[in-house]
């Protein structure tokens, strides 16, 4: 890589993480930013990551507990049980547990114009399984979780947390092309 492509490259990473900071632009077009990045350092397939965040992980992981064990912390939050009559389903705090994980998959550009997000019931199968098989009454043995919903509060949590992995990225991008060698 030339000095001229290098300069630019970091003028681009720096342009990025001040847009990012000022949040002057969407978390999407930061992460596209992102990306170009690194395609232009040859790096992309160690940052998958980012390809997540912009499609979502639904593209990578299918089943409920593929995802939780493959999402980063940050996406995973509280949210709140229904049936399907929409209301409210409140678990024993074991069993929230057991099967109360969270799974934020969407893409960036989904979070970013949602007020909330809905689940629908295909996660839920083990935990609907489970509490037929194993519920204490007859009322328990009957309860279903129809979907699940993540308010917006949750929503910027995630957000949040994806723009401080972003920025730690960056950061890093910047610490290379300033000091370290690139080829």
């Amino acid at each position: 890589m030339s000095n001229t492509e290098k300069s630019d490259l970091l003028h681009l990473a720096e342009s990025v993480s001040v847009e990012l900071l000022e949040e002057k632009k969407p978390l999407h077009d930061i992460l596209l930013a992102c990306k170009q990045i690194c395609k232009t350092l040859q790096i992309l397939d160690e940052n998958y990551w980012i390809e997540l965040e912009l499609n979502g992980y639904l593209v990578r992981y299918k089943t409920r507990d593929q995802l939780y064990d493959n999402l980063p912390n940050y996406r995973k939050t509280d949210w709140k049980f229904y049936d399907l009559y929409g209301n409210m389903i409140s678990l024993p705090p074991d069993i929230a547990n057991l099967f109360g994980k969270s799974i934020i998959y969407h893409s960036v550009a989904d979070l970013e114009n949602s007020n909330q997000i809905v689940i629908g019931n295909q996660f839920f199968e083990k935990f609907n399984k489970f509490i037929t098989d194993h519920g204490m009454d007859y009322a328990s043995k009957n309860v279903r979780i129809h979907e699940a919903k993540v308010s917006k509060n949750e929503i910027n949590q995630v957000l949040t947390g994806l723009k401080s992995r972003t920025q730690e990225f960056l950061d890093g991008i910047i610490s290379i092309l300033e000091f370290g060698q690139v080829s």
